[in-house]
């Protein structure tokens, strides 16, 4: 009797479990890209980016280069305010193959497009923007 109180229950745990699984949106790479600002053609790629939703904050992570085609990697996060705007924050790894490394923060939408404010000098103030734009990333070729 315990063994079939048992089945059954891990039975009914796995029926409820898999309309959740099967109706999670999925992860997908989002590419940003500043034609203008800092210096050069500044490109992001966000790799496995989670869907937001209000309230909720995710991990970011990608990679990042500019005209130089140096590639450096970059950790943060981002969060959905209850407007449905989203802040997001980046810390750029650079000074392994370039001057400095560096952050950016910026009042984006969904797919990270609009205005980023960067910090190249580690003061904490902001040094200039980029103005994001959204890219196809089957368009872009990493160095």
């Amino acid at each position: 009797m315990t063994n079939m109180r048992y089945v059954l229950s891990m039975t009914l745990g796995l029926l409820a479990a898999a309309p959740m699984s099967a109706t999670a949106a999925p992860k997908k790479d989002v590419c940003v890209v500043a034609p203008t600002g800092g210096g050069s053609f500044n490109t992001f790629i966000i790799r496995d980016v989670q869907p937001l939703s209000e309230g909720e904050a995710i991990t970011l992570n990608g990679l990042f280069f500019t005209g130089a085609q140096r590639v450096a990697p970059f950790h943060g996060s981002a969060v959905m305010a209850m407007d449905g705007t989203v802040r997001i924050g980046l810390f750029v790894h650079s000074t392994a193959d370039s001057l400095n490394d560096f952050t950016v923060s910026g009042v984006t939408d969904t797919q990270f497009v609009g205005t980023w404010k960067y910090d190249n000098d580690g003061d904490f103030k902001p040094n200039g923007t980029l103005e994001m734009e959204i890219r196809d990333c089957a368009d872009i070729t990493i160095p």
